[in-house]
């Protein structure tokens, strides 16, 4: 039977409960300046060292790469897969302004269309909303966020290279900071079963991100989408944002379409699909490649979706499962915690 006491120490370990996670909640709002850039060096940091040791166990006769060869091949991989980025939308920006005209033109046919259905009342409504979109107002926006950019992304390269000098010591760290034996062997289990799952889902997503881009990329070139290329990067990217990254990486180029072409068929194809292979691809390709490596709850990635989008905006939502993954590794492994793995969890079975 519970005593006064021991009510009065439960509702005290609740009220430090919830002290505890206003006072992270509002760490990660007011230091995401910081914490944004820190968190993409270490997601990029893992799908480089994935890639690292995807080329040092290539073996060449009864050889292997060596880990400085392989490390070399891996950066170049990186530097090359941004080139590509860089040259796809530079490249298609110029057409992009020539198209613009006529997809204006396109939008108005389809908004006077929608006169005899809506009446001429909703649809001037619709006029007044379109006309009322200052592009010029938004261009110091623009410039400020490329500059932002800009320095995230020195950023991001420099804590990269700092992540690989640290690397190679940090056994050493661990033995210092637990003299028991037990306790740093454990410690460095645990740090290793974390950087194995996030290299192993940020390994394969990406994986499965390129098909589904490359198999999207053929449909849209079959259809005759303009910006194919762009498309299909744009679906790369937003394929690692669960469940909400596939809707947008549809409805975009859905809409394009209808502005594009006069009727109603490529739309009608591309989201028929689109979605199939989205579809396709996202329910049986990919859990077959994951296996057991993401036994997460559905519900529990999009309330981490909502959560992360709103603590960091569209960044939270693509590191939002990189960071599920941690914590539920985490939590099974402290025994106070364990409840929280199990409820992150998809069928309740988590590590021991």
């Amino acid at each position: 039977m519970k005593t006064a006491s021991d009510t009065t120490e439960g509702l005290r370990n609740v009220g430090l409960a919830v002290i505890a996670f206003g006072v992270v909640v509002a760490g990660l709002v007011l230091g995401r300046a910081f914490l944004i850039p820190l968190a993409i060096a270490i997601l990029l940091w893992n799908l480089l060292e994935a890639m690292i040791e995807g080329f040092a166990s290539v073996a060449v006769g009864p050889y292997k790469l060596p880990r400085p060869l392989a490390t070399i091949l891996g950066i170049a991989a990186v530097v090359l897969g941004f080139y590509l980025v860089v040259s796809i939308l530079l490249g298609q920006a110029d057409a992009i302004g020539a198209a613009w005209p006529r997809y204006i033109a396109r939008f108005e046919s389809i908004v006077s269309d929608l006169t005899q259905w809506l009446g001429a009342e909703r649809a001037a409504k619709i006029r007044e909303a379109v006309a009322a979109i200052d592009l010029t107002a938004r261009i110091p926006r623009v410039i400020a966020s490329t500059q932002s950019i800009i320095v995230n992304f020195l950023l991001v390269v420099a804590y990269i290279g700092f992540l690989f000098v640290e690397r190679s010591h940090l056994r050493e760290k661990v033995a210092a900071m637990f003299p028991d034996a037990r306790r740093a062997r454990d410690t460095s289990v645990l740090f290793a079963t974390i950087s194995e799952s996030v290299r192993r889902y940020i390994w394969i997503k990406t994986i499965v991100s390129v098909i589904t881009a490359v198999v999207c990329y053929a449909v849209l070139r079959w259809v005759g989408v303009d910006f194919a290329e762009t498309w299909a990067l744009l679906i790369f990217v937003l394929n690692f944002i669960p469940n909400i990254g596939s809707i947008i990486g549809v409805a975009f180029p859905a809409l394009l379409a209808l502005v594009q072409f006069e009727t109603l068929g490529p739309f009608v194809i591309l989201v028929l699909s689109l979605t199939a292979i989205q579809l396709a691809i996202g329910s049986v390709l990919e859990p077959m490649l994951m296996g057991s490596t993401l036994n997460m709850s559905p519900f529990a990635i999009i309330l981490g979706l909502a959560f992360w989008g709103t603590v960091w905006g569209i960044v939270g939502m693509f590191l939002c499962v990189p960071i599920l993954v941690v914590v539920m590794i985490v939590c099974a492994h402290v025994p106070s915690w364990r409840w929280l793995a199990i409820l992150l969890s998809k069928d309740g079975q988590v590590p021991a």
